[in-house]
């Protein structure tokens, strides 16, 4: 890694500019010197002379100035550190639409702004030519005060200085500007307040244990002070660690504080969410922590209720679904409040570009001339019609989120807020992981824990595999398959929260399929000794590719047959055609796909006596090679082949299959077909699948629906089941 250079441009104005009306300052000049000094300090500074600028009284002119700054920016390498110190007053001129503040400077001329308005060290040539240019890591420090002169409102200045606010990559800030007539500065201690604070924290008193004194601690420490209005904190990035003084040390010592990470630290590479993760939480919070769900509704339950409770977490004015087409502004829901007709321009600003970019653009914001700003999510669309979320005057920090919170306010909105908050929580955190990748790493933690308590809420339930025959006494129940439901009233799959797994990679994967497979031998085990029969009939559970080549799924596999007394036998894992099998990324294995798997399972069997199928044959991955080379016991025909235009060949063709191997002598009996998903409704007869010697089929033709307990067949169910297979109905 290249040198570090540790450089600093310090700028101090008592005397306002050319005919500006600002009272004259008494100690910002003094309060540059101290920040100096304290830099340079032979004992606690971490700067050199020779990298130090300063600009202060008559010589602190906006071309020198910008010229030194641009000129700082230009020549910097990614090991630099950059701190800009600016004490005096800020302005914004009463003509400017943009809240894009002035730094004043001995040479400012307000009334020239209006025809030059670069003439002048504006906030936004900060941000854009000074940090975003700079290449290592920068900061900035405003210890300003402003008078009313040239404000019509307090507001006005808190929002131009709000402005900075845009995210700028490794850098962090700490800003105060107060608005009013009074200058922040005291006497007692002959310094602007914050200085005094900053100059204390710098001397010491924000160190840490080893006497070191960071932006962060030292911006976290001004702000505890008790300044009114508080000191903006914009900490990012290497903000907590880039030490600005510390203890006595050796030169040679100094020279080690080249990298702004703490030797010996190792931190994760930043994520692209990591500045909004506060931020993201606590809009989690807000959502499914709080009173939110007990605010009044101004509709019925459903959509004006989500709508209610995204207004209350975002503190906006009001919240509508529109339907945008083409001069069309229809109102879908919308909270108490929402004035279409004086929104209408607003809106249909936002409808136009709504239809423009349709989903492809995750959300934009609207203002006016009156303050008022409106963000517009589009949810769907359908030919020229776009459904929106409209979301009136939000907090301006929940704003500042940009995009993720676009992506999470559309997740919300697809999900179950009331009815089901955790899968809810945990489709929005997941749709921020989809569209951003890696998370931080405490967010993505969180993901982890709540997901854990999603799949556990969970239940296990049972679904018989029939075997046929033309006779009723020989009709009777195969085996069992347990399948994840959220209560014991669903008949269909949480399939939404188990393929979220899938999004988050194999921790999460392994994770879903360890306990669900502890749950279903628990409730197995506990089913089985109620069960109106003698002997343990064999149970299959799901289970993907990942988790097969995990040893601490595999652990879990014979601490839960153990702990149920089942022997292992009984259990038959089921591998579904929809995984792919290959290597995850960056995996390297030693054969082919199918050889590498086909070793395993084989080595699994052996070790752990179970057995292994293959589901969800005829979808996704499917290939008679996966099916004829794997060491299966079954195969798992998925329901959607019965109602392909060939279905029987297809069938007929699993059948040859699963006989290969007996009919060359290299198997003492064919591997067991079962055709899952067959009812009423099936093209497909089961006197044709019968003749096809095919006898197990699985699906709700019997009568017995999936429950938590393991029930016989019905005489008058065993006799219509040996109807259908003798062709009879």
């Amino acid at each position: 890694m290249a040198p570090s250079r540790r450089r600093a441009v310090l700028i101090g104005v008592n005397q306002a500019g050319n005919d500006v009306q600002l009272p004259t300052l008494r100690y910002a000049e003094r309060d540059v010197q101290a920040v100096r000094a304290v830099l340079l300090d032979e004992e606690i500074g971490t700067f050199e002379e020779t990298d130090i600028r300063t600009y202060v009284g008559a010589e602190a002119t906006w071309p020198k100035i910008k010229a030194g700054l641009r000129e700082v920016a230009l020549d910097s390498g990614p090991s630099d550190v950059l701190l800009v110190y600016f004490a005096g007053h800020a302005l914004v001129p009463e003509w400017s639409r943009q809240l894009d503040a002035y730094l004043v400077t001995a040479d400012l001329d307000p009334a020239a702004l209006r025809r030059e308005p670069d003439n002048g060290l504006r906030m936004a040539f900060l941000k854009r030519d000074v940090f975003e240019t700079f290449a290592g890591t920068s900061f900035l420090i405003l210890d300003c005060c402003q008078a009313g002169t040239y404000l019509d409102a307090d507001l006005r200045h808190t929002e131009a200085m709000q402005t900075y606010r845009t995210q700028v990559d490794r850098h962090s800030a700490l800003l105060a500007c107060r608005s009013g007539v009074a200058a922040r500065e005291s006497a007692e201690h002959e310094h602007g307040v914050l200085t005094h604070h900053l100059l204390r924290a710098l001397r010491g008193d924000a160190a840490d244990d080893r006497g070191r004194v960071s932006f962060g601690q030292m911006a976290a420490f001004v702000a505890e002070q008790g300044l009114e209005p508080p000191p903006a904190q914009l900490v990012h990035m290497w903000g907590p660690t880039t030490i600005l003084t510390q203890p006595p040390m050796s030169r040679h010592e100094r020279r080690l504080l080249s990298s702004p990470a703490s030797p010996g630290t190792i931190l994760p590479c930043k994520s692209p969410l990591e500045d909004q993760c506060s931020s993201i939480v606590q809009l989690l919070g807000r959502v499914f922590r709080s009173e939110a769900h007990s605010v009044p509704t101004s509709g019925p339950r459903g959509r004006a209720e989500r709508a209610d409770i995204i207004r209350y977490a975002l503190d906006a004015q009001s919240v509508a679904v529109m339907e945008f087409s083409g001069p069309t502004l229809r109102v879908a829901d919308s909270t108490a409040r929402f004035d279409r007709e004086s929104l209408r321009s607003l809106l249909e600003r936002s409808s136009a570009d709504a239809l423009q970019h349709r989903t492809s653009v995750p959300g934009h914001v609207v203002a006016n001339d009156a303050g008022t700003r409106m963000l517009c999510v589009p949810l769907s669309y359908e030919d020229d019609r776009v459904l929106a979320l409209v979301v009136v005057d939000p907090a301006l920090a929940m704003l500042a989120m940009g995009e993720p919170l676009a992506v999470m306010l559309r997740a919300l909105w697809d999900s179950d807020l009331v009815g089901d908050p955790v899968q809810a929580e945990m489709q929005v955190v997941t749709a921020l992981r989809a569209a951003f990748g890696r998370l931080p790493l405490n967010l993505y933690e969180y993901a982890f824990s709540l997901y854990q308590k999603l799949i556990g809420s969970m239940i296990m339930v049972f679904q018989p595999v029939v075997e046929l025959d033309r006779r009723p006494a020989g009709v009777s129940i195969h085996s069992f398959e347990a399948l994840a439901r959220r209560g014991d009233k669903e008949v269909r799959a949480p399939l939404g929260a188990l393929q979220m797994a899938h999004v988050w990679g194999d921790r999460f994967i392994i994770e879903r399929d360890s306990l669900l497979l502890g749950k279903a031998i628990r409730s197995y085990a506990a089913a089985d000794a109620d069960a109106p029969w003698h002997g343990t009939k064999p149970l299959s559970v799901n289970v993907a590719v990942r988790s097969l080549l995990s040893a601490s799924y595999l652990n879990q596999v014979s601490t839960a047959l153990a702990e149920a007394g089942m022997h292992p036998r009984t259990l038959t894992l089921e591998i579904s055609e929809q995984d792919a099998i290959h290597p995850g990324p960056g995996e390297r294995w030693p054969q082919e796909p199918l050889v590498y798997f086909h070793r395993r399972l084989t080595e699994l069997a052996r070790a752990l006596r179970i057995s292994f199928a293959v589901d969800d044959f005829g979808v996704g991955y499917a290939s008679l090679a996966r099916m004829a080379e794997l060491p299966l016991t079954q195969i798992k025909v998925d329901r959607a082949v019965l109602h392909h235009p060939l279905a029987v060949e297809e069938l007929t063709l699993v059948a040859r299959v699963a006989r290969h191997a007996s009919d060359l002598g290299h198997a003492p009996t064919p591997r067991t077909v079962i055709v899952e998903g067959f009812d009423d409704a099936a093209p497909v007869t089961l006197k044709q699948i019968y003749d096809l010697d095919i006898h197990h089929v699985q699906g709700f033709f019997s009568g017995a629906v999936a429950s938590t307990s393991l029930n016989q067949l019905a005489q008058d169910v065993r006799e219509r089941i040996a109807g259908l297979v003798r062709g009879e109905e």
